[in-house]
């Protein structure tokens, strides 16, 4: 009688936790924008076993779960083209909730650390370019590109909802108080591509400034990368000792990623990078961790747009560190499936590590989208140029034909071309001179005191000003013929 007494007693303990009000994850709020013409899913909790009706107003159909024994549950619905504002009704039992104000649209998912943090009204001391007129012009972007801005803290447990900027209580309309708190890079993103495709916009901001990579990935994401056991051995010995901020592996990826994981998105932007940089591996992880994302939202083509790290002084502007990294992320690109980069190597300034041409970050972001993602012709070639091939000449000069160019190479002062070294074999490189041949495709280098070079370097000091792009924009980035120790 006693042991069926206290069954019945932790039976009711457990049906009185679980028992809980219908409600949506928050990310399911007035003012949301679901992905257009897909199949969305739309979760949240309840009474555990009773039915869940999801009713959507763009198409008035109706989609049924049963509530789980954790108190969850999840439905899918199809949604259609762009347009709104539609509401999204949920019932269960005598409970009900509508969300309003809904725009079926663009969803993009927008992540990092303090580059894809920075808001619009920049850091202490660090300005973001154009700031002024983009707040002017906020209002009339206002109902057009929509945010949601998570703010969860650091946890070693997955959690299952998120918290938001100034808690809000969930997406918002892009008004100039909320522009000015927007991250700069996502929002000017958005921005541009309402305008290029005419339809509204919803930006999910997952940024935490200084993070490493491994806290936006599972442990078991981490041992699935193909490393070495003394970089794995490394990477749990940060975890142990880092604690919550920002570093421990899982730590971003509980609070922020995991609770949000499924809804229904275009593709992910990523800025991140100066938080490992240095890490010879930092390519597999990434590769990784965009397969655990893809995965966690069951779309194993989900584009993956990311920047390269720009230029900056680290302390050393000779120092060869960065451009090495940017190698390793450019191989990450490589190695990735539906994964793109973009070069902002002439948009660093060297004595701050967020550059301030934040508009022109976005830009290169956007025309990859829309030329990749969106099958658009953007009038360019949106790839950065690569040497095709290097020829050491007679008269030592060196000849450089490059892919990618459709336009012609200049410099941002069409004849100064910053940037270039030549080595002997005596490994030492020297600064020196350049050219754009006629032909727009070819680039002649020499130097006087390296008169029979066998290595040539570009853009390969952490800041050094190099200005080589093309005649639409796009920088070339680093690149050197050699393989010699740095």
């Amino acid at each position: 009688m006693k042991k069926w007494f206290l069954t019945s007693l932790l039976l009711t303990v457990v049906l009185a936790l679980s028992a809980q009000p219908l409600r949506l994850a928050r990310v399911f709020s007035d003012h949301a924008v679901l992905q257009r013409e897909t199949t969305a899913p739309v979760w949240g909790w309840g009474e555990p076993g009773k039915t869940v009706t999801v009713t959507s107003s763009w198409n008035n159909t109706s989609s049924k779960a049963q509530v789980s024994a954790d108190g969850s549950w999840r439905v899918e619905i199809p949604t259609g083209p762009a347009g709104g504002p539609y509401t999204l009704t949920v019932k269960s039992g005598k409970e009900s909730l509508t969300v309003t104000d809904l725009m079926l649209g663009e969803v993009w998912v927008c992540s990092g650390q303090s580059n894809m943090e920075m808001p619009i009204r920049g850091f202490g001391f660090q300005a973001v370019a154009g700031c002024r007129d983009n707040l002017l012009e906020a209002a009339a972007y206002a109902d057009r590109v929509r945010v949601f801005d998570i703010k969860t803290d650091t946890t070693h447990v997955v959690q299952q909802d998120v918290t938001l900027r100034g808690n809000a209580p969930g997406w918002e309309l892009s008004v100039p108080g909320v522009c000015a708190e927007t991250s700069a890079v996502a929002y000017l993103f958005a921005k541009r591509l309402t305008c290029s495709l005419g339809v509204p916009v919803g930006i999910i901001v997952n940024a935490w400034g200084g993070s490493r990579i491994e806290p936006w990935m599972t442990m078991e994401a981490v041992e699935s990368a193909g490393l070495a056991p003394s970089e794995i051995e490394e990477i749990k010995a940060l975890h142990e000792t880092a604690g919550l901020y920002p570093n421990g592996v899982a730590t971003c990826w509980n609070g922020r990623m995991a609770p949000i994981a499924g809804y229904a998105a275009k593709g992910f932007l990523w800025y991140q990078g100066c938080s490992n940089i240095g890490q010879a591996c930092y390519d597999k992880l990434q590769r990784a961790m965009v397969l655990q994302w893809r995965d966690a939202w069951k779309r194993g083509d989900l584009p993956f747009i990311f920047a390269l790290l720009a230029p900056y002084d680290h302390g050393n502007a000779d120092g060869r560190w960065r451009p090495k990294f940017v190698e390793t992320q450019m191989n990450a690109a490589a190695i990735t499936p539906d994964s793109y980069a973009v070069c902002l190597e002439t948009l660093g300034e060297r004595f701050t590590i967020h550059p301030s041409r934040k508009q022109e970050v976005a830009d290169m972001m956007v025309l990859r989208a829309l030329s990749t993602v969106y099958g658009q012709n953007v009038g360019m070639t949106v790839d950065y140029p690569t040497p095709r091939s290097i020829e050491y000449l007679e008269d030592g000069r060196v000849k450089i034909l490059f892919h990618n160019v459709w336009s012609n190479l200049q410099s941002i002062s069409a004849r100064n071309i910053i940037g270039f070294e030549l080595a002997g074999e005596d490994r030492v490189f020297q600064l020196a001179e350049a050219e754009v041949d006629w032909d727009g495709q070819t680039v002649y280098v020499k130097c006087a005191d390296v008169p029979k070079p066998v290595a040539v370097r570009y853009s390969y000091r952490n800041f050094m000003d190099a200005n080589l792009q093309t005649s639409f924009g796009i920088p070339v980035p680093p690149f050197r013929s050699d393989d010699w120790p740095l």
